[in-house]
């Protein structure tokens, strides 16, 4: 996160309280401490609440179900050509 970021999120969190909206502005704060100190983030910055092991192994689950879903597609291509 760079300082142009973190001066546009703290003039959001200005706005909330100006705007008296403060338990908005504490999460909003929260979050930036968060990205601000988070060292382990991932492309899109978090993980959405789930653990690096379940992100990695739902990745693994999604590339055995398409290479199946290739398999299947590519065996009925040939079982139409072979009957056909």
């Amino acid at each position: 996160m760079n300082k142009k970021e973190i001066v546009k999120n703290l003039e959001q969190i200005e706005q909330l309280l100006e705007e008296d909206a403060p338990m908005i502005a504490k999460e909003r704060i929260s979050f930036l401490i968060n990205d601000i100190t988070k060292k382990d983030a991932n492309w899109h910055g978090e993980y959405q609440g789930r653990s690096k092991r379940q992100v990695e192994n739902n990745y693994k689950a999604l590339g055995v179900s398409i290479f199946g879903l290739l398999i299947t597609i590519v065996g009925i291509i040939i079982y139409g050509l072979i009957t056909s």
